[in-house]
């Protein structure tokens, strides 16, 4: 296996920011994994494990460690009373994944539609839009325990799920997902549960929308409210929507009419942001130096050739401070940081 230095990773990233790994290398076998993980841990520096580069922001220094570029590929399928268990490698293209499944007749992913980025990166935030979660159908992961060096399968339960969090998030480096299972079904019903795609299927007729017309739709409504990554610098949206308690969201709702909530099964309720940065702070299209909050989407930054990520801390902490001000709210960010 080759081992590089100094690689730029800007140009392995959605928002073509940042400097060079230290040491990089791609990776297409679970022994690979495993001789690049022990290098890291010889020479005492940090890992990371790069997908799409989808959800990341690299510092303008670079990473000081070992890059790790997943490049696992294979798809399997199995069928059993009625449900088909697939299991995806890591490196295997996210949408490609959905499309897949979506072919072949079988629920579960199409509200994931068009999500960028790779499958071993999707149990790690917990990908989620449309009303839909991965967690909700994800059966277990085969993960690299970076410490032991073995391989090791986690259940569903074990990944510890959260709202855009998991055990992955929050043991950054330890585990290394290298294969994801998902268990879907053929007879189940599509989710028409977000507010989005109910008006969609309303405008254009269609009362009863098969599961090739939910994702077509899925696809359709994030292209009009998001960033091409072919041509646009980003990560998408950039932080959380906030989940606050009920009596914070009823003062907030006096204070700023019209302020839509989406009630949480533990009783609280999550804010869309993406209201509040437009709505509340007027921020849409609101830029500083060669970044800016996206013209359809305030929640989204997106920069210009030759921004920083010096750039985009000063943009993004603006926001923080305006959303603060305005709400009370503490906004936390959705992308990772690197280096």
């Amino acid at each position: 296996m080759l081992f590089e230095e100094q690689v730029p990773l800007a140009p392995l990233t959605t928002f073509r920011i940042g400097g060079p790994a230290r040491y990089f290398c791609r990776v297409a076998s679970e022994d690979a994994l495993v001789e690049a993980v022990r290098l890291a841990q010889v020479r005492g520096l940090p890992l990371f494990v790069l997908g799409g580069g989808s959800n990341i922001l690299v510092s303008d220094a670079g990473f000081g460690g070992v890059v790790v570029k997943m490049e696992q590929r294979g798809i399997w399928h199995c069928d059993r009373d009625g449900e088909t268990t697939v299991s995806a490698a890591a490196g295997e293209l996210w949408d490609d994944l959905v499309e897949g499944t979506v072919e072949r007749g079988l629920f579960g992913l199409e509200n994931l539609s068009a999500i960028p980025g790779t499958v071993g990166a999707a149990p790690v935030q917990n990908i989620g839009a449309y009303g839909a979660e991965i967690s909700q159908v994800m059966e277990k992961v085969r993960v690299l325990d970076a410490r032991s060096l073995e391989f090791l399968d986690l259940g569903r339960d074990e990944c510890q799920f959260g709202y855009r969090d998991s055990l992955f998030k929050q043991l950054k480096g330890r585990y290394v997902i290298t294969q994801v299972e998902f268990r879907l079904n053929r007879a189940a019903r599509v989710n028409l549960q977000y507010e989005d795609l109910t008006e969609y299927f309303v405008a254009h007729g269609i009362p009863a929308p098969t599961l090739r017309q939910v994702r077509n739709a899925v696809v359709e409504v994030r292209r009009g409210k998001l960033p091409d990554c072919r041509l646009w610098g980003t990560a998408g949206s950039f932080f959380k929507n906030p989940v606050v308690p009920r009596q914070t969201f009823d003062k907030l709702k006096q204070e700023h009419p019209g302020l839509p909530g989406h009630p949480e099964p533990d009783g609280r309720i999550k804010l869309p942001l993406g209201w509040i940065l437009d709505k509340v702070c007027r921020v849409r299209g609101f830029g500083l130096g060669k970044v800016s909050t996206y013209e359809r989407q305030a929640l989204v930054v997106v920069s210009q050739p030759g921004a920083s990520a010096a750039d985009v801390v000063k943009l993004t902490t603006e926001l923080r401070r305006r959303v603060q001000e305005a709400t009370g709210l503490a906004i936390e960010a959705e992308v990772e940081w690197v280096g």
